[in-house]
């Protein structure tokens, strides 16, 4: 009997074990998560490419190229006078002696396959989307160092190409990372795109990049005859008034990030290839006036009149296809027409271009005038000894002229050079149509660059310590801008400071290393 209930209890003993093993894996069954199916794992959100990861395009290095160098494609250059003397031996081999905000890459020898020689330093990631944050309706934002001297010229859409709107805010990226916090961005608006809220997305941007905005106004671009038309004149006038009218109205439903509103008004009118073929000071001094007092009662600051300096006098005939006006002739003529248009300048607008042109160190300056076809100016007044109209600070020439023309009011002008700059050898497309006198490597734009802003201070032997006044040290100069960021490199192939594709997104910046402290 004993033996019956001990087997009895033993058998219910493991029965109750059983359940409560069967019962433990219930639970953890139940506790356990289950996999993700299709549709969860498709709505998991993948992140986009980084413009780091993108390959940069090939980058041809040509071995020499040996031409007339011009601030514009070559066709369009008037080839009027004797070569300027040989400049220096190339300084390719002089290294910036000083830390470069930008990557420091080295671009290979020309012999090298195309996929090596595409070392081009990579843009971060984008962090901006097509949209920006407002910018502030009054008053400068706190981020303008009025220290900052360094600028650089956008080409976001200059009607014969147009970049997406899209690509606009890694260009406004790049320009920051070149010219730093507080640095100035020019970018022209045609008279034919007046759109308030594509140009606020522009202004919210630089906002956004804490960059400095400059408006260059264009008028429109004839594309069959491959020039800029000159403004339309007032119906049965000579006055600009309607025109003014309409950039006033525009500029007044614009919020800008900060203080002074700068616009320029015009681009080397003195060429023809800005002026209908048709060079005028005369209705260029009108068109100063009449827009100047437009712009002014709404507060806006005025620039003017951005000349060409290197352009001759063709005397009413044709050079390359087009007329011109020697810068001398240009302000004589405007002053003798209307004296007052020249108050209607805040700051002085100048293009200082390096000599020969563009190819050569800060110290070589000179002062000379074209004369082509028989042109004269009895105005011509010889500038003191020191005094140059081409180089690195033309316009003290410029300002020295002003004065003789309407007093001292002239020499209280300060200064923004809204173009400058030097062009490389090395290009995304090596046929683009900027090659002429591209002949510098990256390292020696560079050292110039450093020598224009800052001077030697024995910092490159065998390099001049003489013949100019550094940017940085000129009280007068506000910001010097470079001419230019990212344009079609087919046309600004040389010029360019970053490689694009043909949608106009920036696959890389070039290893040109700028000084943005002063």
């Amino acid at each position: 009997m004993t033996r019956t209930i001990r087997a009895l209890l033993l058998l219910i003993a493991l029965i109750l074990l059983v359940l409560v093993v069967a019962l433990a894996i219930l639970l953890l069954a139940t506790d356990r998560p289950a996999p993700a199916g299709p549709t969860e794992v498709a709505s998991v959100p993948q992140p986009a490419p980084s413009l780091a990861s993108i390959k940069p395009a090939p980058t041809s290095t040509p071995a020499e190229v040996v031409a007339t160098l011009a601030p514009r494609p070559p066709e369009t250059m008037p080839a009027f006078a004797s070569p300027t003397p040989a400049g220096p031996a190339e300084t390719a081999d002089v290294l910036q002696p000083t830390p470069s905000s930008l990557p420091s890459t080295k671009l290979a020898p020309p012999n090298t396959p195309a996929e090596a020689r595409a070392t081009l330093a990579p843009l971060p990631a984008e962090t901006t989307p097509a949209t920006a944050s407002p910018a502030p309706t009054t008053g400068s934002a706190p981020w303008v160092r009025r220290e900052s001297k360094v600028g650089i010229h956008l080409l976001l859409d200059d009607d014969r190409n147009h970049w997406p709107p899209e690509q606009w805010p890694q260009h406004l990226q790049a320009a920051r990372q070149i010219v730093g916090e507080g640095g100035y961005v020019v970018q022209l608006i045609r008279l034919d795109d007046l759109r308030v809220q594509r140009w606020q997305l522009f202004l919210d941007l630089c906002a956004q990049e804490h960059l400095v905005p400059i408006i260059r106004l264009a008028g429109t671009y004839d594309h069959d005859e491959k020039w800029w038309k000159a403004p339309p004149k007032d119906a049965g006038g000579e006055g600009y008034t309607e025109v003014a009218r309409q950039y006033r109205d525009f500029f007044a439903q614009l919020r800008w990030p900060t203080e002074p509103r700068y616009v320029i008004v015009g681009n080397e009118p003195n060429r023809g290839d800005e002026w209908s073929n048709r060079p005028d000071p005369v209705a260029y001094a009108q068109y100063l006036l009449d827009v100047g007092q437009a712009l002014h009662s709404i507060g806006v600051t005025v620039l003017g009149p951005a000349l060409d300096l290197y352009a001759p006098h063709s005397n009413g005939q044709l050079i390359n296809g087009h007329r011109y006006i020697d810068a001398e002739t240009f302000l004589d003529e405007m002053a003798i027409a209307r004296p007052q248009a020249f108050e209607a300048i805040d700051v002085w607008a100048a293009h200082a271009y390096p000599l020969d042109p563009f190819r050569f160190d800060p110290s070589r300056q000179e002062f000379r005038i074209d004369y082509a076809n028989g042109a004269t100016n009895p105005r011509h007044l010889q500038p003191p000894a020191g005094m140059f109209n081409r180089g690195v600070n033309s316009y003290r020439w410029e300002l020295w002229k002003l004065e003789q023309l309407i007093g001292p009011r002239a020499a209280t002008l300060p200064v923004l050079i809204t173009e400058s700059g030097w062009r490389h050898g090395p290009s995304q497309d090596p046929a683009a149509r900027d090659s002429v006198h591209a002949e510098i490597s990256f390292a020696t734009q560079s050292t110039y660059l450093d020598l224009a802003f800052r001077g030697n201070h024995g910092r490159y032997p065998g390099l001049p310590e003489t013949g100019w006044t550094p940017w940085n040290d000129d009280l007068r100069v506000l910001g010097v801008v470079l001419f230019a960021l990212g344009g079609f490199p087919k046309d600004w192939g040389h010029t360019n400071w970053v490689t694009l594709d043909d949608q106009g997104r920036i696959l890389s910046l070039y290893p040109i290393a700028l000084p943005i402290q002063p």
